[in-house]
C-alpha cells in the first residue's frame, strides 16, 4: 500500500514537472513583453494582440504541454484544449491588468495625446 502511494506521487510530481517548463517559460515571455510593450508605449486595447505575437512559441508550447497533461489524466482532447484555452487566458487577463496597473501614467498621457477632433466652425452671421 505505501509502495503503491510513493508509485502514484512520484508519477504525479514527474507528470506536474512536464508542465512547469513551458509555463515558466511562457510566464517569463510575458513579463519580458510587458517591459518591451511599456517602452514602446503599447496601448491596452493592442496589448494582447503584441504579446500573443511575441510569445507566440512559448503560448502554443505551454498549451501543448497543458493538453497533454490533461489528456494523460483521463481528459478528452476537446476538454483538454478548452482548460489549455482558459488557462492562457488566465495568464494573459493577469498580465494585461499587471500592465494597465504599472503603465497607468504612460496610457493616460497616451489618451491625452490623441488628437480632439474639433467641430467644424459655423459660418458667421452676416451684418444687416
Amino acid at each position: 500500500m505505501i509502495v503503491l502511494l510513493a508509485a502514484s506521487s512520484i508519477t504525479l510530481t514527474a507528470l506536474q514537472a512536464s508542465i512547469n517548463a513551458p509555463r515558466d517559460a511562457f510566464k517569463t515571455c510575458l513579463k519580458e513583453a510587458s517591459a518591451k510593450a511599456g517602452t514602446e508605449k503599447i496601448g491596452a486595447d493592442a496589448y494582447d494582440a503584441y504579446v500573443r505575437a511575441a510569445c507566440s512559441g512559448q503560448l502554443g508550447s505551454f498549451k501543448s504541454a497543458a493538453m497533454a497533461f490533461d489528456m494523460k489524466n483521463k481528459m478528452s482532447r476537446k476538454d483538454s484544449a478548452a482548460d489549455a484555452d482558459a488557462m492562457v487566458s488566465d495568464f494573459l487577463t493577469s498580465a494585461l491588468d499587471n500592465y494597465k496597473y504599472v503603465n497607468a501614467a504612460v496610457l493616460a498621457q497616451k489618451q491625452v495625446e490623441k488628437p480632439a477632433v474639433t467641430p467644424p466652425p459655423t459660418p458667421a452671421a452676416e451684418p444687416k
